[in-house]
């Protein structure tokens, strides 16, 4: 094989120059885009494109000794680059192989990344089946008994667990109290549900019943909930023991009846989300706000206050996927000036550090908006222990006063400059060709 430039004349007779010939093939590498070669300081073009090469070749020759002169006389890397006639080539093909005549132009082009398979499985059909069960009430075996909306006496504050007319610590140590080893605290997160177990680890009395008047009742699979969330998984554990200090270790009473009492201050709205997200992995109401950006109504829409009581029900039932979503909407699409000031006074009890660390950095943003609204003041007068991280915050965008440099020199310097200065005027330091 040859280019023009370096093909040679036969010197034999012109009956061996016409076998030869016969045996042979003229064709054209054309590039069909410029042709690059990259690396990860600089990129250079080596051929533009439509650039024609003349080659010729042996009719039995194989392509991969083309492949590998073409990259080469070029500087390319011979793995970057990809020929087709009338199909791919391939290094074993050969221009009698692929029916190549002389004149005829192979193309020549940057590889293309392979396709990717297409999946074995569609998810959109999974996640519709566990939807369909999710709606499908006839087969579950787990009950939540939730309030209507939140009793006198309590609130859903999002500026954390805060309860009307009591101390928000409370309930906050109880929800830090769960976070620790399962089977070392299955009492303490029995005693959020509800105070059924008795010294000895034993259910409550049978005169212990639930007054279900007005409570809405909400339906769910046990296997699910088990599967989805190590709380419920310990909620649910029949089997008794005893923990990492000795001491036994009793179960609950929704083991057996599989009624989970949910605390006042969470609406039907709130467990159902939950429960969407335990059965599906996602929540198809939040997408709302993409239609309110756009400018579409959305009648489903989740509001602020919402997201932030569902945060609580999942920092307080250690659903870790659902928390991280819900911090993640809120960050996207609810922190305005208006509202940012509860998003941040949550935080304190809720161990939201994603949602903590973005809504400093929107008060220092938007700094004289936030601290000269009403909310931000009201909110900090519940957590005053959070304007330190904001006065630290405002601390550091302060810059540095710039400090005079003190004279080095003595008066024998003066007019002494280095090398190509005049007047005394500053020059560059030479840099010497080695060190001594």
């Amino acid at each position: 094989m040859a280019n023009n430039a370096g093909r040679q004349a036969a010197g034999g007779g012109n009956g061996n120059n016409a076998n030869n010939m016969n045996e042979h093939v003229e064709f054209t590498v054309k590039a069909e885009e410029d042709l690059y070669l990259t690396g990860s300081e600089n990129t250079i073009r080596r051929v533009t494109a439509d650039t024609n090469y003349s080659c010729l070749m042996l009719k039995t020759q194989r392509f991969s000794s083309l492949f590998r002169h073409y990259a080469k006389y070029h500087g390319l890397r011979k793995d970057d680059l990809e020929y087709h006639f009338v199909n791919p080539l391939e290094n074993e093909d050969t221009p009698e192989s692929v029916q190549l005549q002389r004149g005829d132009i192979i193309m020549v082009r940057k590889k293309r990344k392979a396709e990717p398979p297409e999946p074995a499985a569609d998810d959109t059909e999974f996640f519709k089946d566990m939807r369909e069960l999710l709606d499908d009430e006839e087969h579950m075996d787990t009950l939540f008994l939730v309030h209507p909306i939140p009793p006198v006496g309590t609130t859903a504050s999002p500026g954390g667990k805060r309860k009307i007319g009591s101390s928000s610590s409370t309930t906050s140590s109880s929800a830090k109290g769960k976070q620790n080893d399962l089977d070392g605290n299955t009492i303490k997160i029995k005693r959020e549900v509800g105070d059924s177990m008795d010294e000895d680890g034993n259910n409550g009395a049978a005169g212990d019943t639930d007054n279900r008047d007005n409570l809405v009742e909400i339906r769910a699979h046990k296997c699910i909930l088990t599967a989805r969330a190590d709380y419920f998984k310990a909620l649910f554990r029949k089997l008794a023991g005893e923990n990492s200090s000795g001491q036994r270790v009793g179960t609950f009473r929704e083991s057996t009846e599989c009624v989970i009492r949910v605390e006042p201050y969470f609406t039907p709205k709130i467990v159902r989300l939950m429960l969407e997200f335990m059965y599906t992995n996602r929540i198809e109401c939040l997408k709302a706000s993409n239609k309110l950006e756009a400018g579409l109504e959305c009648p489903h829409r989740v509001t602020t206050d919402e997201l932030l009581s569902l945060l609580h029900l999942a920092d307080m039932w250690m659903l870790r996927d659902l928390k991280r979503l819900v911090e993640h909407e809120l960050i996207r699409s609810h922190m305005n000036v208006n509202t940012v000031s509860r998003m941040y006074c949550a935080t304190d009890d809720l161990h939201a550090k994603r949602l903590s660390k973005s809504c400093l950095e929107f008060i220092m943003q938007n700094y004289r908006e936030v601290t000269g609204s009403v909310a931000f003041q009201e909110e900090m007068k519940h957590h005053p222990d959070l304007c330190i991280p904001v006065l630290k915050a405002a601390a550091d965008l302060i810059p540095e006063p710039a400090h005079k440099k003190a004279r080095t020199s003595t008066g024998n310097d003066m007019g002494k400059g280095t090398p190509g200065s005049e007047g005394g005027g500053l020059a560059s330091s030479p840099v010497p060709d080695s060190d001594h």
